[in-house]
């Protein structure tokens, strides 16, 4: 036996189809049983993954540049507004849109960008939506002008880094839980007393990231992309747990088997508890309790016993998730030729972001994963492998596996049009308003 496996070795072919034969019968004989088991998950997500990029290639896509006069006073709740009304295009779906056609979630991305100082207000939608963004748009700006514009990352080379220019980047995330809010507009206004009463001050929250990307030099570009897609209320079911926990009420659990027979099986115990208690004692009886009911004596909630604090982070979360929010991602580009490549410049500008960030709530960070750098042996290699990846998912407006989700009001925090606040001297403006034409004016 041994010499003839020792003949066998001598020839590969010849030993692997001795072993395989064995397995090739059985498989012969109960594949029609096996095959669809092990095959069918395989095929279902190619035949999904087919449909939906087909899908997502027949999108035509629309960018859209807003300009608005300098003296609009308007605060990032006429963002948010316009924001509810995006939101709108959420798509419930229906079994053969999904799952024959392959029809996906649209998405938006708006984008804030600086060319050598120049700033330029932006949001990418589908063709379709266009109408509608314009009209959420004006509803909230009238004075606003809108212009269809080609996509400003066409005008850099398709690899970076190369011989002229040089990149740095990466994508952020929440540093806990998305139901945890981070510092919104409202948490910047402050009241102020004065002679004639008490007023409002505003702080617009995007001064400090305007005014770093104003100051940008000859050669340099920053580029902001929060892309956002509209979510149901699936994030809002998750916050329910932390809720619960926070205010220290026991989850509910999901009853587990039958009431019924749960009953029966108590009455059969007590029956036999009762009969060897009886020559001795007056019985005694546990109340029922079926799987899922609160047992005990333990408190319902824990909200009397909160701290201020603890009471401030609980109203901070409810109301977070009061409001409609959108998958989130956000990403942070910094490319420069490189006489003037200077990678400070880059967290100067993503340093913007930590003023949305406390330290009992939730805070914005920047994701060690996609960060540009990297670390030896290869550190070159790597350095240029996540830059160039990093570009072409900006380029793209690709959608990552995981994303976080803010609500209407967080984005209009961090996306919205400087009015009078922000005097950024390189923004371009509108610098007349249009008037309506004087009634009774004769056409032809």
């Amino acid at each position: 036996m041994i010499e003839y496996l020792i003949s066998m070795a001598d020839n590969p072919f010849t030993f692997i189809i001795t072993v395989l034969k064995p397995v090739w019968g059985h498989f012969w004989q109960w594949g029609w049983v096996i095959g669809p088991v092990v095959f069918a998950p395989l095929l279902w997500n190619s035949w999904l993954l087919h449909i939906r990029i087909k899908f997502i290639k027949n999108i035509k896509w629309v960018m859209l540049e807003f300009r608005l006069p300098p003296d609009v006073e308007k605060t990032p709740l006429a963002m948010e507004q316009v924001l509810a009304i995006m939101h709108s295009t959420l798509y419930p779906g229906s079994w053969w849109k999904r799952y024959v056609e392959g029809r996906v979630q649209e998405w938006f991305s708006l984008e804030m960008t600086s060319f050598e100082g120049q700033l330029h207000f932006y949001i990418r939608t589908a063709k379709p939506f266009r109408n509608m963004v314009e009209a959420a748009i004006y509803s909230q700006y009238p004075e606003a002008e809108i212009f269809e514009v080609e996509d400003y990352t066409v005008d850099v080379p398709m690899y970076i880094p190369n011989e002229t220019h040089e990149l740095f980047g990466s994508e952020f995330k929440l540093a806990r839980e998305d139901a945890y809010p981070i510092r919104t507009y409202k948490d910047f206004e402050f009241k102020t007393e004065g002679r004639e009463g008490s007023s409002i001050s505003i702080v617009d929250p995007l001064a400090g990231i305007v005014e770093t990307m104003t100051k940008l030099g000859r050669g340099e570009q920053v580029w902001i992309q929060l892309g956002i897609r509209p979510t149901g209320d699936g994030w809002k079911n998750a916050s329910q747990d932390l809720v619960m926990k926070l205010v220290g009420r026991p989850k509910k659990e999901s009853p587990k088997g039958s009431y019924v027979l749960a009953l029966l099986k108590k009455e059969l115990s007590d029956y036999a508890s009762g009969l060897a208690q009886a020559p001795f004692k007056t019985p005694e009886y546990e109340p029922f309790e079926f799987a899922g009911s609160p047992k005990g004596d333990k408190p319902h909630s824990l909200m009397q016993y909160l701290s201020p604090g603890e009471r401030e982070v609980l109203e901070a979360v409810e109301r977070n998730v009061s409001k409609v929010g959108f998958e989130t991602v956000i990403r942070v580009v910094y490319i420069a030729a490189k006489e003037a490549y200077s990678i400070p410049v880059f967290f100067q500008v993503s340093s913007g972001f930590n003023q949305f960030n406390t330290q009992n709530l939730n805070a914005i960070k920047r994701d060690g994963a996609t960060i540009t750098a990297a670390r030896f042996p290869f550190k070159k290699i790597k350095e240029t492998q996540k830059k160039r990846w990093l570009l072409y998912k900006y380029r793209i407006r690709s959608r990552p596996k995981s994303m976080f989700v803010l609500n209407i009001e967080e984005l209009a925090s961090l996306f919205h049009f400087p009015g009078r606040v922000v005097t950024a001297p390189t923004m371009p403006r509108v610098q007349a308003k249009k008037g309506e034409p004087p009634p009774g004016l004769p056409t032809y």
